[in-house]
């Protein structure tokens, strides 16, 4: 899948929380040792969401997890199966984490088929459970599910297209509501993914618009000419799943 690093954390802020408070009683019996008399803080907020690439047609899971500062993270799927772990040690673990973003692996739906990665990642609530740097239990959970949008459906510019850097508005189709779940905004980048300078990270322009857009006006000098550039719109329903669709084109010398 195309994702990159620029858009992960904006992605996940980009959808309406999805944080659950959770009783202390339903979560003691997952912290790690047991100290019934720590003190219980409520995740600041905790989400779990699909992506899923109709151009390339693969898909994969994001957990986002902001909390104060941490030394260890359990995730727990419906069922109450461990499904995830993270603890800090040495200097970390004194310092403490506090946001915490992972993305699953993006296998092909040609090796894994849709049927089964669902199958994988049930849906439901699934509860988190951390251990503060004070010794406090984390409490919080995700509602997960399995509402998957429809691929964008990219206008223009047309694939490969030639374009003028200083006049480009890329346009898309509206998306219908996944499973019934509205969509409540788009994801729009253009990635210049290799600056031809070694150290010089990618050019990105991202911006999310609101669920009524289907377009977006590139900025005049945002563009260099004689190069090649990707882009991508993501529809973003209710619950934070997420999908994209991938296009290319180029500026002229």
């Amino acid at each position: 899948m195309h994702t990159t690093n620029r858009r992960r954390a904006l992605a996940a802020v980009a959808a309406a929380p999805l944080l659950a408070a959770v009783s202390p009683t339903a979560e003691a019996t997952e912290s790690e040792d047991h100290d019934w008399g720590a003190p219980v803080v409520p995740l600041k907020d905790a989400r779990l969401k699909i992506e899923f690439n109709a151009t390339d047609r693969d898909v994969g899971v994001q957990l986002f997890i902001d909390a104060d500062p941490w030394k260890s993270m359990d995730v727990y799927d419906p069922w109450g199966r461990l499904v995830f772990r993270a603890t800090a040690r040495g200097s970390v673990a004194k310092q403490g984490g506090t946001e915490l973003f992972l993305e699953s692996g993006e296998p092909s739906l040609d090796d894994v088929p849709l049927s089964v990665f669902l199958a994988r990642f049930p849906p439901g609530q699934y509860r988190i459970v951390g251990r503060g740097i004070q010794g406090e239990k984390l409490v919080g959970a995700a509602r997960f599910t399995h509402n998957i949008p429809a691929g964008p459906v990219l206008l223009s510019p047309a694939e490969d297209a030639v374009v003028d850097p200083n006049q480009l508005v890329v346009t898309w189709q509206r998306v219908s509501p996944a499973n019934g779940s509205p969509i409540i905004g788009y994801q729009v980048l253009v990635v210049k993914p290799n600056t031809g300078m070694r150290g010089l990270p990618k050019i990105i322009l991202d911006v999310t618009m609101p669920p009524g857009a289907t377009s977006m006006a590139v900025p005049p000098g945002f563009l260099l000419r004689d190069s090649a550039y990707e882009w991508e719109v993501l529809a973003i329903e209710s619950g934070g799943n997420q999908t994209l669709s991938v296009g290319h084109f180029r500026t002229p010398k």
